[in-house]
């Protein structure tokens, strides 16, 4: 008995083998070709430069070098682009890096900062705490524009209930805008400074602080509006349920 060939599915499958070994054999020149040529320009990107300048091109650059990893100059054979990704990422200011080569000897390197969202200040401390919940040192050459916690600060409740209290303001546009400083006294109580205003708010302890500034805010909207924000000295939302308000 006769095999009956499926001649469309053999050339299919032809075709189909055919582009595999075409792009493998592609890969493979390209790839010979980067390693071959000697590299003559890093282009750093720093993806998040918009909103945060917390690093430089200049400075990732100034981080290879100081590694013994500057890719300029180098053979493409020699360039090794996970380990400069190690490298930088090991920087405490940068998040993430990603690093490859061209077939062209380009090295590509792509940087994501760290995000600090408040800022420390003690006698003894001076650091950011970053999205991420961890201590970010100070940079000579950067101010991140976020609140600044001054008082009876440990380092221990500022990456534990006042980052989840900052994290909480940098995700609500109001209060982002609306908090300058934050003082902890040695009861973990805590007082606002705004930006806007003379006077000082009272918080209190973290906890039920959501409820707390949702009357904050009503009285901001509803009551000051109409009063005037400097009738007042101070706002205090220590008393459940209440919003106490003390004039000049």
């Amino acid at each position: 008995m006769a095999v009956k060939i499926n001649w469309r599915k053999v050339a299919h499958v032809t075709v189909f083998i055919l582009i595999v070994a075409y792009l493998a054999t592609s890969i493979s020149i390209f790839a010979f070709r980067s390693d071959e040529r000697i590299c003559t320009t890093c282009q750093v990107t720093i993806e998040d430069s918009l909103t945060l300048r917390f690093v430089s091109k200049k400075e990732v650059l100034s981080f290879l070098e100081q590694d013994k990893l500057s890719p300029f100059g180098v053979r493409g054979e020699m360039i090794d682009p996970a380990k400069i990704e190690k490298s930088l990422e090991r920087k405490s200011r940068i998040k993430k890096a990603d690093c490859y080569k061209t077939p062209s000897g380009m090295v590509r390197i792509s940087i994501y900062q760290r995000e600090p969202i408040l800022r420390v200040i003690t006698e003894r401390s001076n650091y950011y705490v970053d999205r991420d919940g961890d201590v970010l040192r100070i940079a000579e050459n950067f101010a991140a524009y976020v609140p600044v916690v001054t008082g009876q600060v440990t380092e221990k409740f500022a990456k534990g209930d006042l980052y989840e209290f900052a994290l909480f303001l940098r995700e609500d546009a109001f209060w982002n805008a609306f908090v300058e400083q934050i003082d902890v006294n040695e009861r973990e109580e805590l007082t606002i400074v705004p930006r806007v205003g003379n006077q000082i708010v009272k918080l209190g302890k973290l906890e039920g602080y959501q409820k707390k500034l949702d009357k904050l805010y009503q009285v901001y909207k509803n009551g000051f509006n109409k009063l005037g924000w400097n009738s007042y000295k101070e706002i205090n939302l220590m008393y459940e349920g209440q919003v106490v308000c003390t004039k000049k």
